[in-house]
């Protein structure tokens, strides 16, 4: 008896919990987030680093054993949380489907539909409505879906360039709100009832309430309009300083026509017209920067610094602001994971992390373009921090409200701010508008929306792939300017700025295909465009515009820095004050100095006769599983990639190349005012000249403490060639297994 209620109740039970699940799958917000899961899965189905993998170039196989091999973990723990993040938005596209629905409905006098025929309705209506969302998404950020349509051809190209050239962001969001209104006022033989029915409903107002109503909103409406008044900012005995430093910013691009913001802050400030930087990649660039010594003194010298050099006591700017009472902080997108990277002494620290785990999430989110209209956002941000990493996803605007909040965090205290662009960098990725701001509308090249750089092979761009990347680039230049404006507008609006020193510059410039040096920077000294930068130091105590013509080196802004905030310098300081000269004065006349960093890949500029060759870069890097998993050079190549290394000395008109090859080393003078473009060398002409610099780059050069001149060449004071394979360490190109030593990760 009790065996046969048993199995009765068992049988209920499974009748109702069936009954319940196919009640359950036909819900509209069910049946979203299958659909949405069903995209994802199919955006997923390729492996996250395959051989096809332009980015990567000849490493993609490589990068692809080590993740297979190795990270397998971090791809299941990412697949998870974008299966979350696929059920939960497919889940609000089909509610929201649901009352479009429903609305429909009841708009027609009829009763809304229930059980299966609302969940069908619901999903005919959510695969369009999420169709509508990805043209969103594509005409305000493209480069992110180029890949995968423009780059396709045939129709894929076609709704590309419709979504960005023919409607644009505002056509699609109109295209997207009159398709909505059409489908939930129906046919329009019933639009006449909706107008009768909206008139009785009218009638029904009284005429005064109705008026009075419409005052009380008129009045809201213009209290909304008045900026709120703030109390007037506490005065400190130090002023704030806020750094503006976009990456890959050329000194030739702060200019009204493209940055008028910017240009105009120049005008009101002091404008060092010849400032350079000494080492033309971002990470030894910016901890150049900040502590005012050159890369051979502090040490990082390259964008892959092993762990040693980056745990040492830099002693940089940072630190001394903070121990004189200074809040400091930096904020940035892709490029600025360097500041994670290295302690520089800033209190906060709002910038991505670029490591192994990273790189692996990142590639995983980049194909999910069924989610990515709502992931690259303020809020898609703070649940997928990796977004920021991705360098075709650089909006300097969502950067700037980052910048405002660190503003509104600190201003209790004098506050020392970095803001770090990366839109400039390549891929010269800026949203909408302003990727077609300077661009040609009728372009149908491979540079459409945005200029890759990878590490394989490229073809060499026509005339008008070139014009198309300048217009890209000078684009991605106005989205940071109009960035910059908004943070000070802020500053105003807080009472800050007349206590606030803002200065304009970059870690490095940019070559654009100028003269024929090619595109990129760090690779090769020739022309000025990889190494001049802009370099803009607005005082509000010091009012008065100045230009100067004398040279400023990357070296000069922390002992400037450090004099106007009356911050207490540290002694062995490469650089000198710039201060003397912004209040009217005269500063030493110095020459400026440059190397190259490490060669990524082919150099079209730079011939093999003028390199000593190394290996590339998979060979010469490796993982460090013991601190973070960052890439990092190995020990074993730090020589002779040291001395491969270009070195460059300029005064106020010449400009001396040290260049190490297999033949011996060369040098190239070129006479920059009659020859500004650099082609001609003019060594053999001016013996004199170059032998003048050569003294001088060799004394420069010889402070490094580690290297001495041996027939020519700059050389390690040790010769020892350094062996042996480094501990625990992934070596990517050899994944399969741990180099000896290792942990399994």
């Amino acid at each position: 008896m009790k065996c046969g209620i048993a199995k009765v109740v068992l049988s209920v039970a499974k009748i109702t919990l069936r009954k319940a699940l196919a009640r359950a799958t036909m819900r509209p917000s069910s049946l979203g987030a299958a659909y949405l899961l069903a995209l994802t899965a199919w955006a997923s189905r390729a492996p996250i680093v395959d051989e096809t993998d332009h980015a990567l170039g000849h490493q993609a196989r490589q990068v692809g054993d080590l993740v297979e091999a190795h990270f397998s973990g971090d791809v299941r723990h990412i697949t998870i949380a974008i299966v979350a993040a696929a059920l939960g938005v497919g889940a609000a596209l089909g509610a929201l489907s649901s009352l479009l629905v429903r609305a429909r409905a009841r708009l027609a006098g009829r009763p809304a539909p229930e059980g299966p025929r609302l969940a069908v309705r619901s999903l005919a209506l959510l695969v369009p409505l999420h169709a509508w969302l990805v043209m969103w998404g594509m005409a305000r950020a493209p480069q992110a879906y180029a890949p995968s349509f423009y780059a396709r051809g045939g129709v894929r190209r076609l709704a590309q360039i419709v979504a960005t050239d023919t409607l644009g962001v505002r056509g699609c969001v109109l295209v997207g709100l009159v398709a909505v209104a059409l489908y939930v006022l129906g046919p329009p033989s019933r639009w006449r009832a909706h107008l009768a029915r909206l008139s009785y409903f009218y009638a029904l107002i009284p005429k005064r309430s109705a008026i009075g109503l419409l005052l009380l909103a008129a009045g809201i409406s213009a209290l909304l309009r008045v900026p709120a008044a703030h109390a007037d900012a506490p005065r400190h005995d130090h002023p704030n300083i806020i750094i503006l430093a976009a990456d890959s910013l050329r000194a030739d691009r702060l200019t009204p026509q493209i940055a008028p913001h910017l240009s105009a802050l120049a005008a009101r400030g002091s404008r060092f017209d010849r400032a350079y930087v000494s080492l033309p990649r971002t990470f030894p660039s910016w901890v150049t920067i900040l502590t005012g010594r050159h890369a051979h003194h502090h040490g990082v010298r390259s964008m892959f610094a092993r762990y040693e050099d980056r745990a040492r006591d830099l002693d940089a700017l940072p630190a001394h602001f903070a121990k004189a009472g200074y809040r400091t902080g930096v904020v940035s997108d892709y490029a600025g994971d360097i500041f994670g990277r290295v302690d520089l002494g800033f209190g906060t620290v709002d910038t991505p992390t670029f490591n192994f785990h990273e790189l692996i999430r990142q590639r995983a989110i980049e194909r999910q373009l069924p989610l990515l209209p709502l992931l690259d956002s303020r809020a898609g941000r703070a649940l997928f921090p990796v977004i920021r990493e991705w360098n075709e996803a650089a909006d300097a605007d969502l950067l700037a409200g980052d910048a405002i909040d660190a503003v509104d965090r600190m201003q209790d205290a004098p506050f020392l701010l970095t803001v770090f662009f990366s839109t400039a960098h390549f891929p010269y990725a800026a949203p909408a508008p302003y990727y077609a701001r300077f661009t040609d509308p009728n372009y149908r090249g491979r540079y459409k929306y945005h200029k890759p750089v990878g590490l394989g092979s490229d073809d060499t761009p026509d005339e008008a792939d070139v014009r198309q990347i300048r217009g890209l680039y000078d684009g991605a230049v106005a989205s940071i300017d109009d960035a910059a404006a908004r943070i000070a507008r802020h500053l105003e609006k807080r009472g800050l700025a007349g206590n606030t020193i803002v200065v304009i510059t970059a870690d490095h410039g940019e070559t654009l295909f100028d003269n024929g040096h090619g595109q990129g920077h760090g690779d090769h000294l020739f022309g000025d465009e990889g190494t001049h930068v802009p370099l803009v130091v607005f005082d509000p105590r010091r009012p008065e515009p100045l230009r100067h013509g004398a040279i400023a080196r990357d070296v000069d802004i922390a002992p400037t820095l450090y004099d106007l905030a009356g911050v207490p310098a540290p002694r062995d300081l490469d650089g000198r004050s710039l201060a003397p000269a912004m209040a009217g004065g005269r500063v030493a006349p110095a020459f400026a100095y440059a190397e190259t960093e490490l060669w990524m890949g082919d150099v079209p500029a730079l011939p093999d006769a003028m390199r000593l060759p190394y290996p590339t870069l998979s060979r010469i890097s490796e993982v460090d599983v013991a601190h973070g998993y960052e890439v990092v050079l190995r020990k074993e190549y730090e020589n002779v990639t040291t001395v491969a290394r270009h070195r460059m000395i300029r005064d106020e008109r010449y400009k001396l190349i040290y260049i190490p090859a297999r033949r011996g080393v060369t040098y190239q003078l070129y006479d920059t005012q009659v020859d500004p473009a650099e082609i001609y060398d003019i060594a053999d002409d001016h013996p004199d000249v170059t032998a003048r610099l050569k003294g001088e780059l060799w004394r420069w050069m010889l402070t490094d403490g580690a290297m001495v001149e041996r027939s020519g060449f700059l050389q390690p004071r040790s010769i020892e060639v350094q062996r042996g394979a480094s501990e625990g360490v992934l070596r990517i190109g050899d994944s399969a297994d741990l180099a000896p030593g290792g942990a399994t990760p």
